[in-house]
């Protein structure tokens, strides 16, 4: 089985974000880390690839430059075929599945987050299933590798399987079950010194639109009138009445 996972990463939140020119948030290496969406399903093709050694496990990180160091940070899992295809509009989803599509080739399960990158709503994975014509399976939490691999996701009381068996992408959600394992220290010194590869996808895949008329960060924030209730948990509930009622008037 041949198993590709696509990366996008996000500013690493303990970090200020800091807008460019076009007031987009600059992606700097130094503090772009993947996602928990990224790392699930980073660690649901590493499962698989545990349970079935001759399944091959590549990645593709999409951005640019930026990406190199988080490219890396996937080749200490021991993942041996990582590059990175150049994208300058990941707020385009559109745009973005389109590169990504050009550039896969022979996969038959396509793993990437729910939410992929910091300004994505969920609509690059189904996206990009449409474009390569591949089934869709969403908010998939786990899998279960035996003779097959069973993609698994709960939704309400129930828990959805479905066996891998044709091509499919998947977009993956975070679980407690997923949770990114440790790379090996020998892995992370080798990754140091990884061939990186560098996909350029022709400029027809780029952006259709060109963001205009994006206002520059403000500090301002809305004034919200807020209240804290005291008291026992009675009395706090009788305030929040009053409240309510309140406010409908």
């Amino acid at each position: 089985m041949n198993v590709l996972v696509l990366v996008a990463g996000v500013l690493d939140p303990k970090w200020p974000i800091a807008p460019e020119g076009r007031n987009l948030p600059v992606r700097d290496a130094g503090r772009l880390i993947l996602s928990r969406f990224d790392e699930a399903a980073l660690e649901i093709a590493l499962k698989i690839r545990d349970g079935l050694p001759d399944a091959n496990v590549r990645a593709l990180v999409v951005g640019g430059g930026e990406a190199e160091r988080l490219a890396r940070s996937i080749v200490a899992f021991n993942v041996t075929d990582v590059a990175i295809l150049t994208a300058d509009a990941l707020w385009d989803q559109g745009a973005a599945a389109r590169s990504m599509a050009g550039e896969i080739r022979d996969a038959d399960l396509i793993l990437i987050g729910r939410e992929f990158g910091d300004c994505d709503d969920g609509l690059v994975p189904p996206m990009l299933a449409a474009l390569l014509g591949f089934a869709f399976f969403g908010c998939v939490q786990s899998v279960m590798v035996t003779d097959t691999v069973e993609l698994l996701r709960e939704t309400g009381r129930y828990e959805e399987r479905l066996i891998a068996d044709r091509p499919i992408l998947a977009s993956v959600t975070n679980d407690r079950r997923t949770r990114l394992r440790k790379p090996l220290m020998k892995n992370v010194v080798i990754a140091r010194q990884a061939h990186i590869a560098r996909r350029n996808p022709p400029s027809c895949r780029q952006a259709d639109l060109e963001l205009h008329g994006v206002s520059a960060f403000s500090s301002a924030r809305e004034t919200i009138s807020c209240r804290l209730l005291a008291g026992t948990n009675t009395e706090q509930a009788e305030q929040l009445a009053d409240l309510l009622i309140e406010a409908r008037r």
